[in-house]
């Protein structure tokens, strides 16, 4: 059966709150707050387990925060391998504003690393990836990891035949190859080949630049609300977004893209259509509260809903 396995260097302990209102220099009381495991890979795994999908996480863990994600995965009965570090994992304040309806987000650096947790990490990936059909490393990089762990990953996944996923940015993205998907932005795409990128035509050369340096073989450039597009070597597709009505924050949205759309290729599905599933998952995580999964349920009929009006 497919497996897929994530990677996260980086996890968040996400804590999610509310306030009245934003008042510079102010004593704010905030709401409840809620906990959430976070982090690129993190929030992949945990999306793919709730869509049905076989999924194993690797994390970098230390201190409370660490151990704090690792009772919230355990308790979610999300599988996970763990890569222990000296420094505390960081943490990541969201805020929603009641008075607006808008969230601010604010992440922290992270622990510092080592080149000894480096190795070991990617110890553990490869150990991981020997039962995984599909690999995906998503998110940023802490302090101390060299953009290099992402050329290395890319060498994991080729020795043991994995499907590579890749959803990074910066200096870690040109350290890639053969990756089978990429997922920028188009912020990301821009910064990556140092052009505007005003519209499609050149959004499509963009992203055509990464296949031509072997870095994927897909690349789907996130347009936010607007959806998708879905590149390869000789053919573009538009996959247009899901409209929701907002309730969440939508922190981890694009992480529930990646996680849906590899599901639907781990079944066999075309990219077009994995992608469609992919942004129906994402609008989904606009539903849930703090970073939940979206709910199966939500993910099924945006996507029956997204592809009935394109039959329409």
């Amino acid at each position: 059966m497919p497996h897929i396995l994530t990677v996260t260097m980086n996890p968040a302990l996400d804590i999610h709150s509310t306030v009245p209102r934003l008042m510079p220099g102010s004593k704010m009381r905030c709401s409840t707050p809620r906990y959430d495991p976070g982090g690129g890979g993190i929030n992949v795994a945990r999306t793919a387990a709730r869509l049905g999908a076989s999924s194993t996480a690797v994390i970098v863990s230390g201190g409370h925060t660490g151990r704090h994600i690792e009772s919230l995965l355990a308790t979610d009965g999300v599988d996970f391998r763990v890569v222990r570090v000296d420094e505390p994992t960081r943490e990541s304040f969201n805020v929603v504003e009641e008075a607006s309806g808008e969230c601010y987000r604010f992440v922290m650096p992270g622990p510092q690393l080592h080149a000894d947790d480096e190795l070991r990490a990617l110890r553990a990936v490869d150990a991981a990836a020997t039962s995984a059909s599909d690999l995906v490393v998503s998110g940023s990089l802490p302090p101390g990891c060299s953009p290099g762990f992402f050329g290395a990953v890319s060498r994991i996944a080729r020795d043991r035949r994995c499907r590579l996923v890749v959803d990074t940015s910066g200096a870690a993205l040109h350290c890639v190859t053969g990756a089978y998907l990429i997922k920028p932005s188009v912020r990301e795409l821009r910064e990556f080949v140092d052009e505007p990128l005003p519209d499609r035509p050149s959004q499509v050369a963009a992203a055509r630049e990464l296949i031509r340096r072997n870095i994927g073989q897909v690349v789907i450039v996130s347009l936010g609300a607007d959806g998708a597009l879905v590149v390869t070597a000789d053919e573009d597709h538009d996959v247009p977004g899901v409209p929701v009505d907002v309730a969440g924050t939508g922190v981890g949205s694009g992480d529930s893209m990646v996680a849906a759309t590899v599901v639907a290729l781990a079944r066999g599905w075309s990219i077009v259509d994995a992608v469609r599933y992919g942004n129906a998952a994402g609008a989904a995580a606009m539903l849930t509260p703090g970073t939940e999964p979206p709910r199966p349920e939500d993910v099924d009929r945006l996507y029956r809903e997204a592809s009935q009006s394109l039959s329409d």
